[in-house]
């Protein structure tokens, strides 16, 4: 327990058994970064009616409303994969999914 006003240091130990600061830790951990996942947005257009709710829930704007008044996704980099398009849609077509390890290689 700390007095009033006072901090803890969170540490860690590293391979040696040295005890590092938080800080050294997070470095560490940002050189060791994980692959991008990346995801595939699908629209079941029989489906859709074309409310726009999947692209006004999107986060990062990766989807986007066409000329036809359909939703597409023009930036699928963007897309985190957080399916909030496919929750909230009223009509149940939209479906996200993590793309397959060979199909990003080839994208």
């Amino acid at each position: 327990m700390t007095a009033k006003g006072q901090t803890k240091t969170k540490q860690a130990k590293t391979a040696k058994g040295k005890v590092a600061k938080k800080a050294e830790v997070k470095d560490k951990q940002a050189k060791t970064k994980a692959p991008k996942k990346r995801f595939e947005v699908e629209f079941y257009r029989d489906w859709c009616k074309g409310c726009g709710i999947c692209v006004a829930f999107c986060p990062e704007e990766a989807l986007a409303m066409n000329e036809k008044g359909e939703p597409e996704i023009p930036k699928p980099e963007l897309c985190i994969g957080c399916a909030w398009c496919e929750i909230r849609c009223p009509d149940f077509a939209v479906r996200v999914k993590e793309k397959k390890e060979e199909e990003v290689c080839e994208a």
